[in-house]
């Protein structure tokens, strides 16, 4: 029987903006003029639901008859509030739906209102595509190799002392749903387990939330499955209160969600051990309810981001249907974190309201086209002792701060586009090789993404099947271009790293041509948001962007993808204004700042006038206080807008700011190419003296025409096959926005 609960409180206006698109309502010409019925889609959009169920909203004014609902072939009436006079609002918990098509109809008197539900079962798929095979749920994971020698069981620790029961797992990897307790103790840090909720531990702490309640520091914590993935949620738990999204939001509950995401990035095929974390002190403290998926770890969901989309989609409409619908979510998270929130807010908008990201790449795509070709090729012509080159020289060719970065913390990390680079979790005889298994896991992120970037023959490796196409290509890329014109590597030098760069094949190993981009995949990673852009989702939220310094340690999270992705952002709006950099050291955490201050321009946001388009109601909110800036190890906040200097690769100091944290470039940058860095295939044009600060003699003018026989990267025009992204493209089976490549 379906819930209900009768309330004024106002929906997310993102579920109402989603479904509205989609909602259909009718009035039959027998209609009053008073009597009124509407429906509204409040937990997903109505063609995107899951589980069999639906948080619904009726808004109906009586007039003394009762609403009748009828799902499919089952009817009941709603019992009218003791006030049944004027306009009446209802939350109703709609369940048992059917997979495939509902029909959901509400009848007032004479006015009528219907809309189609299309249900997906809740372990997916909906907009992925077909699922990922082989997929392997925990209990088929490698063992871990602990210290002494012995193999252990990967498990899946659920917070509170205990590890998941996966005995009883589906063969869709799905496992039993179960709600914990913990506390925090005034005494231990951490959490403690609670046996018994109903009983308050005298030792407990208190939290003040930010609405002022002052309220035991007891979290209830909902661990299940959900898209073959495993979910957990938490929140602040009071002993009586009910979890309920059609009654009113619990004490302590301040109507807000903060979705986590893990960083790394590998291919996949597993169902992980961890979540982005959702046991987050600081954060529940505050009345913020936290959610996140095994799905939504980069390094467990194959570095594919619609799957993470989905998957978050999915997690939220469960987490609106049973808790509430959240006011606002606020997606967190670093490094591979944070590429998911960009890409997900840029493809998929409405998943999230508001990012907090840290340790930025804007994406996985156009990150991995620096690391692979420094770790790759460049590398090894770079480390060859016959090429003569010394340290400062490897190093200036890609703008780096010192040769670790290309050497060590990118050379020494796993091939991310190589079908070898498997992660651990996968036994080993599963593995592909191209002649003792050539059926086997593909380990690459464009093969873990195979429902999007389709699938050919290559000619280039020994066997008849088809594999992933992949965007990367590097012809006509002068490699040290801008290092060539500021004189910090002669002419000699400049030619024959071009000459030798070379590139690889669609199994990443090395080819002394360069690479061929498959013309497809350049497009579909364009037109399906696999390249973070400025015109799509990303010019519809607001980000805070909390970029811990690690350069001068030769870390591959380079400060650059900050800038990267705001270039984009001003390129496609004409600003950036709704992105903010603050930057500092590991001594100094502005993580629950930066959670308060994302809140407040959230709460802003709502308060602008609808009228006017959203980027500049954005703007318009963004707390005054909120503004570029960086911070000393002394914590002097030091405000003044943060540059990258594209004249200035070698040296990029102006400002107190970047003398402090100097952002440093990458290979695409010192070829010339633009801060951007998004242009997988450049536009060709002729070779031409006045791009060169130097005078080649004949000989050498002739030896870079033999280099680049078709011509030289143009970087003043789009990259070939780059175009907008589109939104909220489904891969299947949901035929809405169904994608054609």
């Amino acid at each position: 029987m379906p819930q209900a609960f009768t309330t004024s409180r106002t929906p997310s206006i993102l579920a109402l903006s989603i479904a509205g698109l989609m909602l259909t309502a009718c009035s039959g010409p027998e209609q009053t003029a008073t009597e009124s019925v509407n429906v509204q889609m409040l937990s997903s959009a109505p063609h995107l639901v899951t589980g069999g169920s639906a948080l619904v909203e009726l808004v109906y004014d009586s007039q003394g008859a009762l609403p009748q609902i009828h799902v499919n072939n089952d009817a009941f009436t709603w019992p009218a509030p003791a006030d049944a006079d004027g306009l009446q609002t209802a939350r109703v918990l709609i369940e048992g739906l059917k997979n495939g098509d509902n029909e959901v109809r509400v009848t007032v008197g004479a006015a009528k209102a219907a809309l189609t539900l299309v249900n997906y079962p809740i372990t997916g798929p909906v907009i992925s595509g077909e699922h990922q095979q082989p997929y392997l749920c925990l209990s088929e994971l490698a063992p871990r190799q602990a210290e002494d020698g012995s193999e252990q069981p990967r498990r899946f620790a659920i917070g509170n002392g205990e590890y998941l029961e996966t005995s009883q797992s589906a063969g869709d990897c799905s496992v039993p749903t179960r709600v914990d307790y913990l506390y925090k103790s005034v005494s231990d840090e951490g959490f403690q387990p609670l046996q018994d909720p109903t009983r308050v531990p005298t030792d407990v702490a208190t939290t003040e939330t930010t609405s002022g309640q002052q309220l035991p520091f007891i979290v209830r914590l909902e661990t299940g499955s959900i898209n073959r993935a495993i979910y957990q949620i938490a929140t602040l738990y009071q002993h009586g209160q009910t979890v309920s999204a059609v009654e009113p939001a619990p004490d302590g509950w301040n109507q807000r969600l903060v979705y986590t995401f893990g960083g790394g990035c590998e291919a996949g095929y597993f169902q992980g051990t961890s979540t982005g974390g959702v046991l987050r002190e600081s954060i529940l403290a505050k009345g913020y309810a936290v959610a996140s998926s095994t799905l939504n770890v980069n390094a467990q969901g194959g570095c594919n981001d619609v799957l993470s989309a989905e998957t978050a989609m999915m997690v939220k409409e469960h987490f609106s249907k049973h808790y509430g619908v959240p006011v606002h979510t606020i997606g967190s998270g670093a490094s591979g974190g944070a590429m998911q929130q960009l890409l997900i807010a840029g493809a998929y908008p409405g998943i999230l309201d508001g990012l907090l990201v840290g340790m930025t790449f804007s994406d996985a795509v156009t990150y991995f086209t620096d690391a692979q070709e420094c770790s790759g090729p460049w590398r090894q012509y770079a480390n060859n002792p016959d090429n003569g080159l010394d340290e400062a020289t490897r190093t200036v060719v890609g703008g780096w701060p010192n040769w670790y970065l290309c050497d060590e913390s990118l050379g020494d990390r796993p091939d991310r586009i190589s079908p070898f680079d498997c992660p651990a979790e996968i036994p080993q005889a599963m593995h592909y090789h191209p002649e003792q298994n050539p059926d086997g896991v593909r380990c690459s992120i464009y093969d873990g993404m195979r429902n999007i970037f389709g699938e050919k023959s290559f000619p280039s490796i020994p066997t008849q099947r088809q594999v992933a196409r992949s965007p990367h290509d590097n012809t006509g890329v002068q490699y040290g271009l801008e290092a060539l014109n500021a004189g910090r590597i002669t002419k000699q030098q400049f030619l024959d790293i071009n000459e030798n760069f070379g590139g690889w094949n669609i199994d990443y190993q090395l080819t002394p041509e360069r690479t061929q981009g498959d013309p497809d995949a350049i497009r579909i990673a364009y037109e399906t948001g696999r390249i973070t852009s400025g015109d799509a989702g990303l010019a519809r939220v607001p980000i805070i962007d909390d970029r811990l310094y690690l350069d001068d340690q030769g870390n591959f999270h380079a400060s650059v993808y900050s800038f990267t992705t705001r270039a984009r952002l001003q390129r496609d709006n004409g600003h950036a204004d709704n992105y903010v950099i603050r930057r500092h050291g590991s001594e100094i955490s502005l993580a629950d700042e930066n959670l308060s201050l994302m809140d407040e321009w959230l709460s802003n946001i709502d308060r602008e006038d609808g009228s006017t388009p959203l980027l500049e109601r954005i703007v318009a909110a963004r707390p005054p206080q909120l503004l570029d800036d960086c911070f000393a190890a002394d914590g002097e906040r030091i405000v003044e807008p943060a540059q990258f200097d594209t004249q200035q690769l070698f040296d990029n100091t102006a400002g107190r700011c970047n003398q402090l944290y100097p952002p440093h470039a990458g290979l695409r940058l010192v070829a010339g190419g633009p801060l951007s860095n998004d242009i997988m295939k450049c536009q060709l044009k002729p070779i031409e003296i006045s791009d060169y600060a130097v005078t080649f003699t004949d000989a050498e003018m002739n030896r870079l025409q033999s280099i680049f026989p078709e011509g030289v990267c143009d970087w003043s025009r789009p990259g070939v096959g780059q175009t907008s992204t589109q939104t909220w493209l489904s891969f299947g089976p949901s035929p809405v926005n169904r994608y054609q490549p």
